[in-house]
């Protein structure tokens, strides 16, 4: 087996990789940082998502696991003092898998040019300089204009993050779907949008397309890009990107992962 780590920089999170790799090490595994069959993330969600924007052009070929060592994340399954027992299991046991698509954002630009972004939690499309008009398709079909500082489109896993700050749905880990939630509407009599959540089908097509899209950024995760030169943009979850969790541990019940929030 094949093990790459990624940590925090952190004193706790250096630390406990180094263990880690010497004990796999000793046990005859081999450390790939380029091609890995199993990357372990020590830290908290946002170093997951490092990981996985890391080795996304590999990512639905490998296996994810890891250890929160700060507060309680929703994608580490391994507790700081149970170092042992993932090292254990990662040797000895057959991980369930817990597979999610990624969201796919494809940006034409006014030259027709196109680019792809791969997401695990969320895109925001945001202008903080002015006010963003998106004009939104579902599914090819026109249903607002949407006046405010963006639009967040969510999956289930990062309906825990950005999109619940905006007051979107929390959604249980048995569904796959997107979810789509407004950032600081402009609601008067004029201009009017849905202002609650939307959440739709895992086959929705999301679709953006702005008369401007001048100062606005395109955030995917924790990664972002200037779309200034954006003229349509186009959301749906990917049918060939997905990250694959590797669940070695039984009755971690999502509702566990949700009471760590508050």
């Amino acid at each position: 087996m094949k093990f790459t780590i990624v940590n925090r920089l952190d004193e706790k999170s250096i630390e406990t990789g180094k263990y880690v790799e010497k004990a796999l090490l000793e046990a005859g595994k081999v450390r790939d940082n380029k091609n890995p069959e199993i990357v372990i993330v020590i830290g908290g969600d946002g170093t997951f998502l490092v990981a996985a924007h890391k080795y996304i052009e590999i990512i639905s070929d490998v296996l994810m696991v890891g250890i929160h060592t700060g507060t309680l994340g929703f994608f580490a399954d391994f507790k700081v003092d149970e170092i042992d027992m993932l090292i254990h299991s990662i040797l000895n046991k057959k991980p369930k898998v817990s597979t999610k698509r990624l969201l796919k954002t494809k940006v034409v630009n006014n030259d027709d040019k196109n680019q792809i972004y791969y997401s695990l939690n969320e895109i925001r499309i945001e202008n903080v300089i002015k006010t963003q008009i998106l004009k939104v398709w579902i599914n090819h079909v026109f249903l607002e204009t949407f006046r405010g500082t963006g639009i967040c489109v969510s999956t289930q896993p990062g309906s825990t993050g950005y999109n619940r700050s905006l007051k979107g749905a929390v959604i249980s880990d048995q569904l796959e779907l997107l979810q789509m939630t407004e950032i600081t509407g402009i609601h008067h009599k004029l201009f009017q949008s849905l202002q609650v959540p939307l959440i739709l089908a895992d086959d929705a097509e999301i679709d953006f397309a702005s008369p401007s899209f001048k100062e606005a950024i395109l955030c995917y995760d924790h990664l972002s890009v200037n779309i200034s030169d954006a003229k349509h943009i186009f959301c749906s979850l990917s049918k060939s990107k997905k990250i694959n969790f590797a669940r070695y541990k039984d009755g971690l019940k999502y509702t566990h992962r949700i009471k760590s929030l508050f």
